[in-house]
């Protein structure tokens, strides 16, 4: 069928081609309904393209292959693709040698139906595309746009079309002149056949490929009508290779003893295309429509036929239990829906991990199977944030190790709950199962399982801040890691709480021994060793005051979490990033890292600081009636019940009473309370905080939580504009209150600069200053509507021609726009207003 009305399209790939040829990548993505023409729009660009391209599919298989794309592509992409995918490693390498040979040379990459792509190749496109731009890569992406609202690509592209200099290319339907065009000489009225296929290009090609034959009501019936004609035993060979979403290659054709006559007749029929890797359908509506129609009963057989073909040329697992779950045949069943859930774990294709564990499970029988596959599918759901879910499996398979009277894994699986637990903010359900762990394996002779039952031990103890325990069980786990031959992973784990109650204690040279637990943890490949002591020191960096050296683990911690996938720790991350921007004065920052973390996922704990930070944001800014994201932070610390958190919540609650002079009930739980009494001896940062807001509350009259809260001064790090301004309205001098004044009106903390200046009328100040209007606030430096437009790019990062393109101006133009930004805004480096674009929002 001739191209037409698609010259645009074939102009914007054109032209990215020849940047991705001069170094300078981009990405296309390419949308629109089923058969609207993406794959012979991208033909057509593929043999203008001064490119090499590099072509992979994403297949509608039951379960997607992970990486499947890549699989398609990886022999072109070099032996140490090939070699990283056939072996071991995990998906941040497989990518780390992915990125390296793409830069090698200009190509064109295109990914195909990224709606059917696994999560490994969401996670591998978006990968690429955070990095295009230093890239000699065209990576093009097509996809349906008609997916539901949580289906995981929107997400993928909310991601895609925020890289810089990214297009869209939404496909249209053809109009009635271009379908008029196309029935050029067949009997059909051209506006009937546009009326009834609604300008579908797939659907008009159908029926322009069969003159001679009624108009067909649905593109199935064209296709149903067009195959028809076919010899019986080609006819078989159809809905055989209809069974095969992901296509069929030379040798699989060979192995089902496909004569090569029989090929070159479906080839004739226009329905299938041939290929240096054998043939596939040209459109899976094709595909679906000879598939629908196979006699009732006939398709497992031809499964089957599949599966020993597969078989006999040593095939994907993934293909294998797609072909095994459709026949359906149990024992292989059994055999590769493991085999793919552990492959697609390694890849980073965690929800298709847990579909595979689902098949299997849908089948097997024995306790001793149905235990194991539930107690691997529950740490996948862990790493997809279905914790819940993960708990729900773990018990499961707690239950069968109970009948089968293995003590060991039964106290394994209280461990393991125990954990999702803490992450779930149920710290009582997380000390119970702790509790269970202990009391069972100290019966059971296994050493390990005990080890890691008193390492974990020794976390939950350094978190609720019994340090004596910690030290002791995490001391006693290193033991036993010593006598089983240095077990160098258990002895991380065991040395996490031990190390945390050392820095909970003041030895701040404890820092050294969990980055040396991250480092072991990226040496064995253990992903939650790496990433766990990552996030303490982070928050305890935070928590202690170490804001330089927060900023700089923070960076270490992200990158391993996110190279990783493991979204709870990344959650997390953010959150107490988030945190340290708030504490720091950057409030947009802080406000952004927050809303990302709970636009995320639904992992309890990972929501922690995300609320704590946009509640406080609420309250010093706008003091509304009404605070969610403190009522929830509240809720959360009842769950969690621990003595740090409940004064970072209370700390939180004081504030807002204060700002706002109502007081708050929730302030005279006893919870709150005792933390305020001499002789609990609280340290922290929230300790301190929360005695502090306790006195300024009675201080105002608004409410006294506890009598006679002894002054604790807050030690303030540099960098801290906020609790400075709050220091200087403790002080209460003019000057100290003015200095105060000047602070929050550049952080915009309205309702608190109102009880300031309310306070310096009181002491009889006049000529107070009045504070900036919105749009001073919002532009302080009087830029124009360009020049903010450039600031806003120039904060991203981008250089100046990569300004003039995204602006669609000249070079010179932008040079001058840049230059008058750092004259008006009285800086003298892209960096200094980078930082004080992000200070001020834009």
């Amino acid at each position: 069928m001739r191209l037409l009305e698609r010259e645009h399209p074939l102009d914007v790939l054109a032209d990215r081609a020849r940047r991705a040829a001069d170094g300078h990548g981009s990405v296309v993505l390419v949308a629109g309904e089923a058969g609207i023409g993406k794959t012979v729009l991208l033909r057509t660009a593929v043999e203008r393209s001064p490119l090499p391209v590099l072509w992979g599919m994403c297949d509608s298989l039951r379960t997607p292959r992970p990486l499947g794309p890549l699989r398609d592509i990886a022999g072109l992409l070099g032996s140490e693709v090939a070699a990283a995918l056939a072996g071991s490693a995990a998906q941040h390498e497989i990518f780390a040698v992915v990125l390296d040979a793409v830069r090698a040379r200009p190509r064109m990459l295109v990914v195909e139906d990224l709606h059917w792509g696994d999560e490994a190749t969401l996670d591998l496109v978006r990968f690429l595309a955070r990095r295009i731009a230093t890239l000699p890569l065209l990576l093009v992406v097509t996809y349906r746009d008609a997916v539901d609202a949580d289906h995981p690509l929107r997400t993928a592209l909310g991601d895609l079309v925020a890289v810089p200099d990214a297009r869209r290319l939404q496909l249209a339907p053809l109009s009635r002149p271009a379908v008029t065009h196309l029935l050029d000489g067949h009997h059909a009225d051209p506006a009937e056949v546009h009326r009834r296929t609604a300008g579908n290009p797939f659907f008009v090609s159908q029926i322009a490929a069969q003159p001679e034959s009624p108009l067909p009501e649905t593109v199935r019936d064209a296709v149903v009508a067009r195959s028809a004609t076919l010899a019986p035993a080609v006819r078989r060979t159809l809905e055989l290779l209809s069974c095969a979403p992901e296509g069929v290659s030379a040798e699989l054709l060979a192995a089902l003893a496909v004569p090569a006559e029989t090929v070159e007749a479906l080839a004739a029929t226009g329905l299938l295309d041939r290929s240096g890797r054998g043939v596939a359908f040209r459109h899976e509506i094709a595909r679906s429509a000879v598939l629908e129609s196979i006699p009732p009963g006939a398709e497992p057989a031809l499964h089957v036929r599949m599966i020993e073909a597969l078989e006999a040329v040593d095939g994907d697992v993934n293909v294998l239990a797609h072909h095994a779950a459709a026949a359906p045949d149990v024992p292989r069943i059994l055999r590769y829906a493991p085999a793919a859930a552990a492959e697609a774990a390694r890849s980073g294709a965690h929800r298709e991990a847990v579909a595979f564990y689902e098949l299997a499970l849908v089948h097997a029988e024995a306790a001793d199977v149905r235990a194991t596959l539930l107690e691997a599918m529950s740490q996948e759901l862990y790493l997809t944030d279905r914790l819940d879910d993960a708990v729900a499996a773990r018990t499961r398979a707690l239950s069968l190790r109970r009948e089968l009277g293995d003590l060991a894994a039964v106290g394994g699986g209280h461990t393991a709950i125990s954990i999702f637990a803490w992450y779930a903010a149920d710290r009582a359900a997380a000390e119970h199962h702790d509790a269970a762990a202990l009391e069972i394996l100290s019966r059971a002779d296994n050493a390990r399982a005990l080890g890691s039952a008193l390492a974990h031990h020794g976390f939950l103890a350094a978190q609720r801040g019994d340090l004596a325990d910690a030290r002791a069980a995490g001391t006693r786990a290193q033991g036993i890691a010593d006598e089983l031959g240095g077990d160098s992973v258990l002895h991380g784990y065991a040395t996490i709480g031990v190390a945390i109650a050392h820095l909970l204690d003041g030895d701040v040279a404890a820092r050294r021994d969990l980055l040396a637990v991250s480092d072991t943890g990226l040496r064995c490949r253990d992903t939650n060793l790496a990433t766990t002591p990552m996030s303490n020191l982070c928050h305890l960096d935070v928590e202690q005051g170490r804001f330089g050296e927060a900023d700089d683990a923070l960076v270490d911690a992200l990158r391993i979490s996110e190279e990783r996938g493991t979204p709870i720790c990344v959650m997390w991350q953010l959150g107490v990033r988030a945190r340290l921007r708030l504490l720091q004065g950057r409030f947009t920052e802080a406000e952004q890292d927050a809303r990302a973390v709970l636009a995320t996922g639904k992992f309890p704990l990972g929501r922690l600081w995300p609320h704590l930070v946009l509640g406080l944001l609420a309250a010093r800014q706008e003091a509304p009636p009404e605070n969610p994201h403190l009522d929830e932070l509240w809720r959360l610390a009842l769950c969690m019940d621990n003595p740090d958190k409940f004064a970072t919540v209370g700390a939180a609650l004081a504030e807002q009473a204060w700002i706002t002079r109502r007081p708050d009930a929730r302030l005279n739980d006893p919870r709150i309370t005792v933390l305020l009494d001499p002789v609990h001896g609280g340290r922290g940062r929230a300790m301190r905080s929360l005695q502090s807001w306790a006195r300024r509350l009675a201080a105002s009259s608004v409410q006294e939580i506890a009598p006679d809260v002894p002054p604790v001064p807050e030690p303030l790090t540099d960098g801290q504009p906020y609790e400075q301004a709050l220091a200087q309205w403790d002080e209460g001098s003019t000057e100290a209150l003015l200095a105060a004044l000047a602070v929050l009106d550049d952080l915009q903390a309205r309702p608190v600069a109102a009880l300031v200046r309310a306070r310096l009328r009181e002491l009889g100040v006049t000529g107070i200053p009045r504070g900036r209007s919105p749009a001073t606030r919002a532009n302080p430096a009087g830029l124009t509507e360009r020049q903010l437009d450039v600031l806003a790019l120039l904060a991203d990062g981008l250089s100046n021609a990569q300004i003039a393109a995204r602006l669609v101006i000249s070079r010179k133009t932008a040079d001058h726009h840049v230059s008058a930004i750092l004259s008006r805004l009285d800086v003298r480096t892209r960096g200094e207003a980078a930082a004080l674009a992000r200070k001020l929002g834009v």
